[in-house]
């Protein structure tokens, strides 16, 4: 009988771990972990603003996260809390697009983002109301995105990214592209080709009205200036080698690629 009782109170054990995702010996089940590309962003100076007008940040985060929830975006997970925004995938395309989504709602309200993308395990399990996440993915994401000092959502270092990205920008100039290169850094690029003076008229406007932040806003107009000029913004080996290989013609690779 009491064996019976021992052996009872294993099998109940070994549901309620498998039932949250872990074996009883304590490993995370293999079916439930993958690799997945991470972006962690987050709202500049959103304590700041909170601080100082409540009311206004709130009806204005109001909307802006209504208009996260009002896309469907394919093969993607969005969570939000606070002011930081999760962004999951298994493709870099993908995530770069919802990433250059966000930025075009979040420059829609006067808010500023800053972040970084990165890829590795990821583990995450609901239940009920509750979620967990588990991902050294997010780990090097929010790490880098502390180490970030201006309104750019970066890629990781261990992020190799594919030609095809360089050549969209070869093909189609800097507003076609999803991922820039500027000052040293792969970013995914803010602006499109229905967007890109608006937005910086709108940076432009806050950094007027929050003077104390100048050097974060001159970055992104910066940027910006080097977007309309159609600089590459690739890497100075992709372009040396693609020229090498014919991809573009030396007429087209002898423009300027400074991105001051």
């Amino acid at each position: 009988m009491e064996l019976e009782k021992q052996i009872h109170e294993e099998d109940i054990d070994d549901v309620m771990f498998r039932e949250i995702g872990v074996s009883p010996e304590g490993h995370y089940l293999p079916s439930e972990i993958g690799n997945k590309y991470v972006a962690f962003c987050d709202i500049l100076g959103f304590s700041s603003m909170v601080t100082k007008d409540f009311r206004g940040t709130l009806e204005a985060y109001h909307e802006f996260v209504k208009s996260i929830d009002s896309v469907e975006l394919e093969e993607i997970e969005v969570i939000i809390y606070s002011d930081s925004i999760l962004i999951v995938g298994d493709e870099l395309s993908k995530v770069v697009k919802a990433v250059q989504l966000l930025w075009f709602m979040a420059l829609s309200h006067y808010f500023l983002i800053r972040g970084a993308i990165a890829y590795g395990k990821y583990y995450e399990r609901r239940s009920g109301k509750n979620l967990v996440v588990l991902s050294d993915a997010l780990v090097k994401a929010v790490t880098l995105e502390k180490e970030v000092k201006v309104p750019a959502v970066v890629l990781a270092d261990h992020i190799e990214v594919p030609d095809d990205y360089w050549k969209i920008r070869c093909a189609y100039g800097a507003l076609g592209a999803g991922v820039l290169h500027f000052r040293d850094r792969n970013i995914v690029n803010p602006f499109n080709s229905l967007w890109l003076k608006s937005a910086a008229n709108r940076v432009d406007m806050m950094a007027k009205e929050n003077p104390q932040y100048s050097s974060k806003y001159e970055w992104f107009l910066a940027l910006s200036r080097a977007v309309a000029s159609e600089k590459f913004l690739i890497p100075e080996e992709v372009l040396e080698r693609f020229v090498r290989e014919g991809i573009v013609t030396l007429n087209v690779a002898g423009q300027e690629n400074d991105e001051s």
